[in-house]
């Protein structure tokens, strides 16, 4: 027979291992607090816990459960002890994650920003492919070596590249979700505001036509895009004709009406993962200069684990087959691809190869990109190209829905005369430095790619390092300006290495802070087929001649209405005339010999002083 006081003692302890082991469930009712006990309720009832039973630190030892909260914010250190949580349909921020067992279903979103983030052996659960746990200052070798054997995918051990992504997020972070390529990261419709018949496509292989779903060729009117993934669509099967990108970074992307140029016109759809890199990157594959990106003078080189590496179609024999094609789409982490090297230079570079400084030919050539269904850059040419070749090509692709989402350049300070000024001023050259880009980005008004670029290797290094020091901050602060890449020339000169170590130059560039590419949350990017800018072209009917061409002392200039801006520009790309007074006759007197373009309102020319 059990004594009085010993039954009391197993009716205390049952019912306290049963309140103990109680789930408490998220109501969010009164803040997004994560240990503010009055947004919990003890399930089964609609009693919150008692005070102290989530603090930061302490071991809460429950089973947590959140549904559909828009944003949980724990300002500290969750410590799960013996229990879980388990998230869906939320956005979770905390500093970072200690024991327990982290459960993330879909639409469950976590944000870890201390750097030591998962902490005490931690288990995570990913459930599901639209879902993540963000490391900001961990980086994806750092998680491969440290944390795999405490994830599991779908119930399975994490196998990196095969069930499990570990993406940049950024120069520090990380980015850990499921590998998949059926996951269904894009929502189509065939009504406006996501109304209507409608299906899930899936990121990883192409589709076009009837491999549409739901009979959705040519019929999509709105989508949602998933966070995390990019999504191309075009109006060609091949992915050829009028296209855009979107991007959705940070947030799931909306859109409620596509633009008139591809309602109901959509033939063609990728969607691929993103991957998340700041402005800062190199040409080669060059380690140990905290970048998150790097691309090569060709299309074999590969990610590794902390840089993304964007492939180049160096030359004609680069992107003129279906094989060239598979290659890009083929790619792990890749979300754009550079075309041409100084296709502008028939005599050298990519130019002298299959007559593609040929700009009919450069265009028919670069239109093969367009069926990667990445984000793609323009050819690199030399310093004057924008103002010349470039602004051809793409006045060509434009009139041929070719899409160009990105501006690339080179600059090397050449219209300055290098050679004969090794000392020149470093604050000098970074004036024509940023009155060359805000030039390009006046002319087309696309994101710009710096992809080569120093003071000029016939300069001194001092000059190189105080131009560097001048730029880099610069361009970090320069919304237009999505990428950059200093060259080292291998010259002794503004190169990051000397006999291994760090030269003065390198250190700087290693020890520069890099800031997001693309800092949007989502983005609709804009390319030359952006319907605006399409509009803009389609209405500007504005046209002009001059006489006499080669001109001595007075340039006229006939138009066929108002004369709103003239400006003249070396091949350079140095502005050296800019007047709004309607100037029909421009004294070229002090001009020296040579070719210049004369930009009216915004039309250009080319004109040669004699």
């Amino acid at each position: 027979m059990i004594k009085i006081p010993t039954l009391l003692i197993i009716i205390i302890t049952l019912f306290f291992n049963l309140s103990y082991s109680q789930r408490l469930i998220w109501t969010g009712s009164d803040n997004s607090n994560f240990f503010n006990e009055t947004n919990w309720i003890v399930e089964g009832s609609n009693v919150a816990p008692e005070a102290n039973t989530i603090n930061p630190l302490t071991a809460i030892n429950r089973e947590l459960i959140i549904t559909d909260a828009d944003f949980i914010n724990a300002n500290g250190t969750i410590n799960l002890g013996s229990g879980s949580i388990s998230i869906t349909s939320t956005n979770l921020e905390a500093l970072a994650i200690q024991s327990g067992t982290l459960k993330i279903n879909e639409g469950g979103y976590i944000n870890i920003a201390n750097g030591d983030g998962l902490q005490n052996n931690v288990s995570i659960e990913i459930n599901h492919p639209l879902a993540w746990i963000k490391l900001n200052k961990t980086n994806p070798q750092a998680v491969l070596d440290n944390y795999l054997n405490q994830i599991t995918v779908d119930g399975n051990n994490a196998i990196y590249s095969q069930n499990l992504r570990l993406d940049n997020y950024y120069t520090k972070g990380c980015v850990i979700r499921i590998d998949d390529e059926n996951t269904a990261a894009l929502h189509v419709f065939e009504g406006t505001n996501l109304s209507g018949n409608n299906a899930h496509i899936n990121s990883g292989s192409i589709i076009s036509e009837n491999e549409i779903p739901n009979n959705l060729n040519n019929k999509i009117k709105s989508f949602l895009l998933h966070k995390g993934y990019m999504a191309t669509m075009a109006i060609n099967s091949d992915g050829t004709g009028l296209s855009q990108v979107y991007i959705a970074s940070e947030e799931d992307l909306i859109i409620n009406n596509l633009p008139s140029s591809l309602l109901s016109e959509v033939s063609f759809i990728r969607v691929l993962p993103w991957n998340w890199v700041d402005k800062k990157g190199t040409g080669g594959d060059i380690l140990g200069l905290d970048n998150s990106w790097f691309y090569r003078w060709s299309n074999n080189g590969i990610s590794d684990m902390e840089r993304e590496c964007t492939p180049m179609a160096w030359g004609k024999g680069a992107a003129d087959s279906q094989e060239d094609v598979d290659k890009y789409i083929g790619k792990y982490k890749t979300t754009h691809v550079l075309a041409f090297n100084e296709s502008d230079n028939c005599n050298d570079q990519s130019g002298q190869y299959g007559d593609l400084c040929n700009t009919d030919v450069a265009v028919a050539t670069y239109e093969n990109l367009m069926k990667t269904g990445l984000r793609l850059v323009s050819p690199s040419c030399r310093e004057n190209a924008p103002f010349g070749w470039l602004k051809e090509f793409y006045d060509k692709a434009t009139a041929q829905n070719i899409r160009i989402d990105v501006i690339g350049v080179h600059w090397y300070d050449w219209g300055s005369n290098p050679a004969n000024s090794p000392n020149a001023s470093p604050q000098n050259v970074f004036n024509r430095f940023k009155n060359y880009l805000q030039n390009v980005y006046d002319l087309y008004g696309l994101p710009i790619w710096i992809t080569e670029f120093n003071a000029n290797p016939n300069r001194a290094t001092w000059v190189n390092k105080q131009f560097m020091e001048l730029a880099l901050p610069y361009l970090e602060n320069l919304d237009y300006v999505e990428r950059y890449a200093w060259f080292q020339p291998n010259s002794g000169v503004a190169d990051y290495f000397e006999n291994d170590n760090y030269t003065a130059v390198g250190e700087f560039y290693k020890n520069q802070i890099s800031t997001p590419a693309i800092p949007e949350a989502s983005l609709s990017s804009e390319s030359n087929l952006n319907e605006a800018i399409l509009s803009f072209a389609s209405q500007n009917l504005f046209n002009f001649i001059t006489y006499p061409n080669p001109v001595k002392e007075q340039l006229h200039i006939q138009s066929n209405s108002k004369i709103k801006h003239v400006e003249i520009y070396n091949l350079n790309g140095q502005l050296l005339f800019n007047s709004h007074k309607g100037d029909e006759i421009i004294n070229t007197k002090k001009l020296s010999k040579g070719t210049y373009i004369l930009k009216v309102n915004d039309k250009l020319k080319k004109f040669f002083k004699l």
